[in-house]
């Protein structure tokens, strides 16, 4: 399987507790693995890294990452920007 996600990316888990979740992709690290956060269990300073087999692609968003990047959003606003894309 090819995994290839980026910064930005929004994610779903394959399986677990968290499967019906979407997730914003923050960082890749050098071993491919991701940082997500989804604004409510994770936020902004504590994202969870996870193994990119383990998650599925939903869709890419500039505007997330933007607003993750702006230094005055909160983890509350990025968790409201990912309920938008539930709905999609």
């Amino acid at each position: 399987m090819e995994t290839n996600f980026a910064v930005g990316d929004v994610v779903k888990p394959i399986l677990g507790h968290n499967k019906n979740r979407l997730f914003l992709v923050v960082s890749i690290d050098k071993n491919n693995y991701l940082a997500i956060i989804d604004g409510k269990a994770r936020k902004k300073d504590n994202p969870k890294r996870k193994n990119p087999k383990h998650v599925e692609f939903v869709a890419h968003s500039d505007e997330l990452i933007e607003k993750y990047n702006s230094s005055t959003v909160t983890s509350t606003e990025i968790y409201n920007l990912l309920k938008g894309f539930n709905k999609e």
